[in-house]
């Protein structure tokens, strides 16, 4: 019983002190994207994680890429808009607020393009599992 104790007791060790795995990263990442754009929008393919480096006790900073498949463009939405138009107090500038955004982080995209992205993240280990800590920062990359 002794034997097998001290191989067990490391292999546990070992196993907690591992960084996030692929699936939870992947998870997180396409919970956040989905979560501040419509997730009509764009699919998300070819996910990589690229690096893995922990940093402190807990947190990983990750390096990932992946690709956006646009399901509608930007002169699409701006048309889809335009007819839901609400004059209200807000007026029709905070209303196109949203696509503003969307055409800061992905440019004029149009229905069936594809763009290449890489970010960085910071992973952190809590009591509920791995979550990112920070916002997606992403990059885009040149088409291959």
């Amino acid at each position: 019983m002794k034997k097998w104790f001290i191989p067990l007791l490391t292999l546990w060790l070992t196993a907690c002190s591992a960084g996030p795995a692929v699936d939870e990263i992947e998870g997180q990442i396409r919970a956040r994207l989905h979560g501040s754009a419509d997730a009509q929008l764009f699919e998300i393919s070819d996910f990589q994680v690229l690096d893995q480096a922990q940093r402190e006790e807990g947190v990983y900073l990750v390096s990932v890429s992946y690709r956006l498949h646009f399901k509608q463009g930007l002169a699409e939405l701006r048309v889809l808009q335009d007819e839901d138009l609400v004059y209200d107090r807000a007026g029709p500038f905070q209303q196109e607020l949203g696509l503003m955004e969307l055409e800061r982080k992905y440019g004029e995209f149009e229905a069936g393009q594809v763009l290449a992205r890489q970010a960085q993240v910071w992973m952190v280990r809590t009591e509920q599992g791995w979550r990112l800590a920070e916002p997606v920062q992403d990059s885009q990359r040149p088409a291959a």
